[in-house]
């Protein structure tokens, strides 16, 4: 089984099987796509099968469902999946660290805030110390938000008298947050407003208020409605600046309001709806936005494109957007790939991707574009292929991301023909020389294909057919096929992740999901790292967890 090294250990995914239970497991694990072709249900590393399956979790699981697959790492490998949880709430960017210094490279993570917050309760819950031992690392991952939202799951799940979780050591955590220069900002921020019980009407709202109340407690010493001590409790969340912005907005200071502090999300939010209009803002905002080729936005990036912008400065921000999320992405990655794009437009593509408000093919389209950007020093960036009942060649048409995604007139119809991709390479073999073929496909699709021959998998009758048309056994060997499964609600929300492969170290077949399409790196190369490239997925998922942020994990 394949090893690398993380956070200072080898470490292995899964330790080694029996062949006879690994023979036994693999035959139980065959399964069909929805139209009826060979797949399997799992792979042989638990790892694998989770790390393919983050596409699932952007709609919030309950415990339970969560409970079993933590469990079920750290039975495996306590230190991997301690890194996966971290890995889960990750936000792509350069993370800032506790001690003032900033990682030397790019972090990249699913960003996947709930899934995440719910395994690190279930960590606190039954593994404790390591909680402690990690929680800092977690917070840069995503925010001291997230801590404030563990705390209102466990009122919201267990109420105040049954919590689960141990408060004050929560306490302490957020006080020492507050004694810190470099955080207290931060923290200050997300501190729960105190309202007056009767305008709490939801349980999230309540939770809240008696976290803010609590905290109130804690800092200040007041007892039950203490308006002195609320007052101070006011004012020391007034006092913080990371949200300045949003006080001038409440003041209505609309003219000393500046664009460039408003963070991302707010930023799309802001554009988006009738706000500027309103204010008087749309020519101040519209000179500003239109000198930014890049802007700020920690979302996804099928975000940009769920709403369809109508005026000028809503494009140019979509459009300044997308390249801030693009120049993320590239920072030191390898943008250098041989390998091309291939989108799946069949009739499932148009049903909503699950957790997303969106169609899966046009969330398919938004990752298919975005890699065009990221991969844009290969011979293929801004070439992909189509396919559907048969396969056909396109190229990206415009100057910005927007002119590219309005121009592309795909629609979902017809099968899910994987192989007809394969029939395109090998239509053309007999009048293209070998060395100008991509040397890999990165396939978005809801894998659900048509059958191929009886008993094998569409990647294995691939590389048959590839063989049988001319191509050279290496050229056969070497030729990657990426996997992004993207999950489609067409077959019904039972219908998770399926795999073409039961071992998880066949060579160059690699499985990604989720919505952060910047991970892509962790295949096409990190820089200082490319002699390393994972030669399957275990490695691939091995590759995401060694990173400077994830190497810093104690258990």
């Amino acid at each position: 089984m394949p090893t690398t090294s993380v956070a200072g250990a080898t470490a292995t995914a899964n330790p080694p099987k029996n062949k006879f239970l690994q023979k036994g497991m693999k035959k139980a694990a065959v399964t069909m796509s929805g139209n009826f072709a060979k797949k399997y249900s799992e792979t042989d590393d638990e790892f694998v099968n989770q790390f393919t399956k983050l596409g699932e979790y952007k709609k919030p699981r309950d415990y339970a469902a969560i409970e079993r697959d933590s469990s079920i790492l750290w039975g495996v490998n306590t230190r991997l999946a301690v890194c996966f949880i971290i890995y889960l709430r990750l936000i792509t960017r350069i993370v800032d660290l506790f001690d003032g210094t900033k990682t030397d490279s790019v972090q990249r993570g699913a960003g996947l805030r709930h899934e995440a917050i719910v395994r690190m309760v279930w960590l606190h819950v039954n593994h404790k110390e390591v909680f402690w031992k990690n929680v800092h690392l977690f917070i840069k991952a995503g925010s001291w938000k997230d801590i404030i939202t563990m705390l209102s799951y466990d009122l919201q799940y267990n109420g105040w008298d049954g919590r689960a979780l141990d408060w004050d050591l929560f306490k302490q955590l957020l006080l020492a947050g507050l004694e810190n220069p470099r955080t207290s900002v931060l923290v200050k921020k997300y501190l729960p407003r105190i309202r007056p019980n009767s305008v709490c009407v939801t349980i999230e709202s309540q939770a809240g208020n008696m976290i803010g109340k609590w905290l109130c407690a804690g800092l200040f010493g007041h007892k039950e409605n203490d308006s002195k001590s609320y007052k101070s409790y006011r004012q020391l969340k007034a006092s913080g600046t990371a949200h300045q912005w949003q006080q001038l907005i409440s003041k209505r200071d609309y003219l000393s309001l500046d664009f460039s502090t408003v963070h991302g999300r707010a930023l799309s939010r802001l554009v988006s709806g009738k706000f500027l209009a309103n204010q008087g803002l749309e020519g101040r905002y519209e000179q500003w936005i239109a000198s930014k080729p890049i802007a700020k936005f920690t979302g996804f990036v099928h975000e940009l494109f769920m709403k369809k912008p109508l005026k000028k400065y809503q494009i140019d921000t979509l459009n300044a957007q997308f390249m801030g999320l693009v120049a993320t992405a590239k920072t030191n990655a390898t943008t250098n790939t041989s390998m091309i794009v291939v989108r799946d437009t069949s009739g499932s593509m148009d049903s909503l991707a699950t957790g997303v408000n969106m169609a899966a093919g046009d969330l398919a389209k938004a990752l298919a574009l975005f890699f065009s950007y990221m991969l844009p020093d290969g011979a293929f960036a801004n070439s992909w292929i189509e396919f559907a009942s048969t396969a056909e060649m396109h190229t990206w048409k415009g100057t910005t991301p927007w002119e590219k995604w309005c121009n592309d007139g795909s629609s979902y119809i017809g099968s899910t023909n994987f192989i007809s991709v394969i029939n395109l390479f090998c239509r053309i073999k007999s009048t293209v020389d070998e060395s100008e073929f991509p040397t890999g496909i990165i396939c978005i699709s809801d894998g659900e294909f048509n059958p191929t021959q009886l008993g094998k998998t569409n990647v294995q009758v691939a590389r048959k057919k590839l063989a049988a048309a001319g191509f050279t056994d290496q050229f056969v060997k070497d030729f990657k096929i990426v996997l992004w499964n993207v999950r489609s609600g067409y077959y019904g929300p039972t219908t998770g992740a399926k795999f073409e492969t039961y071992e998880s170290d066949v060579p160059n077949v690699y499985y990604f999901t989720g919505f952060d399409a910047s991970i892509m790196a962790f295949l096409t190369g990190i820089e200082g790292k490319e002699a390393s490239a994972p030669k399957n997925a275990v490695e691939l998922f091995l590759a995401a967890m060694d990173q400077e942020l994830l190497r810093q994990v104690e258990i």
